[in-house]
């Protein structure tokens, strides 16, 4: 990295918040004026390797969400599509005054060679870019603290899939750096506009009309089975600086992790083995006790793990309070996430995003380990068709197959590695490892990643086959006697009595409808329904497994009488069902206040 230049006009467009300055990448070239033009970027858009059906989810079926641009698109093309435009080098092009020109559209310009951009700056002077849709950036993307993905506002990402327009300049002398601009921005329009539709919220739930959207079935399941911890487990924060100076071991479910076994046996005494919840099963039966298990997803299926293990009296669970808590396998558990703080009492989050794993990196800042040690930890897998799992998990590894390559869903979105290694992943775990990356970048925590085969890589993290432990061991005892929650109690019964209330009347409304077989059924039905939109509980319907969205949606709102019955049927069938299961979760939980 080269030295940041001085300059009047680079500091002005700072001054004004046009420019935010990255560290220089090393300059190639004589550093003379850009001449452009700015022609489409030819690389497979990442929104290629996103499941098409997503595209258009919502009851408009002639409006896409996002969609790759076509090969010859021109910038007057491009605003026509898109409000999003970025162009890689700063050119006095047509193509960058076209945009401009755009008052709807959002320009950004990266220049990574700083020379150049005083030279643009001299022929197109500071009042032309003094403008509110422009943003200019330089440098290294991987090195702006804040780091880009918190600089750059998400509804910039939700303007449109973003338009990559570059130099020939950039295209010849600069063509990795470019590459690694494209995929960081490519990424965060995959965070902000795609993951939203193709994510858990909206699984078996798609956008078909409007209706009130709260916790997720699976979660609501979860809030009444975890009653019991709510009363004793204490928060997350009681777990602040209580390992300062020990190294930390962050165990995944990656195909590399049995490679590991017995390394992890030799160091087990000397670190905190943190272990995501999907890898708890092939370290147990290896005879690895982890130290705390992590889990963050509230699906009920990333739960199911801990059916197939033994207790682990020695080992903390570490869970959000709308996740699967493992029953009585783990004697002390702490707990993040807040649901009803003023009964429950307040809790702090850990910071994580897209996989458990980033959740086990922040409770070991945390705890306050002084390095982080990553094993199976790849989010990656070297079949462009799927991902790889350690053998022993609830996960299967499908079997390589040898077809060409389409650079598009359903291959995976390929990654290279530094170590020159083709790797192909989903679009969650590309994302998941990018704000991981950027968060250990920023963190200064010290991390060591023992997979090559691994897409987290980056500034502040060393890659060493078995590291030996630096820090001082872990001393747990205290950490199985901490002070007890302060909660309402009483006020956790009343809460609790009004839910079985709740859910009585709903499943009374549901009985009654299905007794009723009188012309005026569909008329009630309908009108029982627009409430039960307006209080989560046809969102929850939505979710329970067996129910078919879809389907409800063609019989209801586009058949004709007799269909509206049928489908009016379904889903009071399945009310009545959902609100027997969530009484009977509601009286045991009464039942440990």
């Amino acid at each position: 990295m080269t030295e940041p230049m001085e300059n009047s006009q680079i500091a002005a467009l700072v001054e004004l918040g046009i420019l935010c300055r990255g560290e220089q990448v090393d300059p190639v070239g004589p550093g003379h004026a850009d001449p452009g033009p700015h022609r489409f970027s030819d690389h497979a858009q990442l929104c290629r390797f996103e499941n098409p059906a997503f595209r258009r989810p919502f009851g408009d079926r002639s409006k896409e969400a996002f969609a790759p641009l076509p090969p010859d698109t021109t910038m007057e093309s491009a605003i026509m599509a898109t409000r999003l435009v970025i162009l890689l080098g700063a050119a006095d092009s047509p193509e960058l005054r076209l945009a401009l020109a755009s008052r709807a559209t959002v320009v950004v310009v990266f220049e990574p060679d700083e020379r150049v951009l005083i030279q643009f700056l001299e022929r197109f002077k500071l009042a032309g870019l003094n403008r509110p849709n422009l943003f200019c950036f330089t440098g290294d993307p991987r090195s702006f603290n804040p780091p880009l993905q918190e600089l750059l506002p998400a509804d910039m990402f939700r303007m449109g899939v973003p338009a990559f327009f570059l130099t020939e300049r950039v295209r010849t002398l600069y063509g990795e750096w470019a590459g690694r601009v494209v995929e960081y921005l490519e990424t965060l329009h995959y965070r902000h506009a795609i993951y939203g539709l193709s994510g858990q919220a909206l699984s078996r739930s798609r956008p078909l009309r409007n209706i009130h959207r709260g916790l997720l079935y699976d979660q609501q399941v979860h809030a009444y089975e975890n009653v019991p911890d709510y009363l004793n487990a204490p928060p997350v924060s009681a777990l602040r600086k209580t390992l300062c100076g020990t190294d930390a071991v962050l165990v995944a479910a990656g195909p590399d992790l049995p490679a590991r076994f017995d390394y992890l046996r030799r160091v087990r005494d000397r670190v905190a083995i943190i272990c995501v919840n999907n890898a708890v099963k092939p370290l147990v039966e290896a005879g690895i006790k982890p130290h705390f298990v992590v889990i963050n997803d509230t699906s009920i299926a990333s739960g199911q793990v801990f059916k197939h293990i033994p207790k682990l009296p020695e080992t903390i669970l570490v869970g959000h309070c709308l996740s699967d808590l493992g029953g009585d396998r783990f004697r002390r558990k702490y707990l993040f996430g807040s649901l009803l703080p003023q009964l429950f009492g307040p809790r702090d989050d850990l910071r994580l995003h897209g996989s458990v794993i980033s959740t086990a990196f922040s409770l070991a800042r945390l705890l306050g380990c002084s390095r982080c040690v990553f094993i199976g930890a790849q989010l990656a897998s070297d079949n462009p068709w799927s991902l790889g799992y350690s053998k022993g998990t609830l996960k299967n590894s499908a079997e390589a197959v040898e077809r060409p390559l389409t650079d598009a869903f359903p291959q995976l979105a390929p990654v290279d590695t530094p170590f020159g290694e083709r790797l192909y992943t989903t679009l969650n775990f590309l994302d998941a490892a990018l704000w991981l990356t950027e968060e250990i970048r920023v963190s200064g925590v010290r991390c060591v990643n023992t997979s090559r085969a691994s897409i987290l890589y980056g500034e502040g993290i060393e890659y060493e086959d078995e590291p030996e432990p630096q820090g001082a061991p872990p001393l747990m005892k205290d950490l199985y006697r901490p002070e007890p929650p302060r909660v309402d109690r009483a006020g956790a019964a009343r809460w609790l009595r009004g839910e079985i209330r709740l859910w009585s009347s709903v499943r009374d409304a549901a009985r009654t409808l299905l007794a009723d077989d009188s012309p005026a059924m569909t008329a009630k039905g309908m009108a029982i329904l627009d409430q039960l939109d307006a209080n989560n509980v046809t969102y929850l319907t939505e979710r329970r497994e067996g129910f078919w969205n879809e389907q409800f949606y063609r019989l209801v709102f586009e058949g004709d009488e007799a269909d509206r019955r049928k489908g009016l049927r379904l889903y009071f069938r399945n009310v009545f069902a959902m609100s027997g299961e969530f009484l009977g979760l509601l009286k045991r939980a009464l039942e440990s206040v």
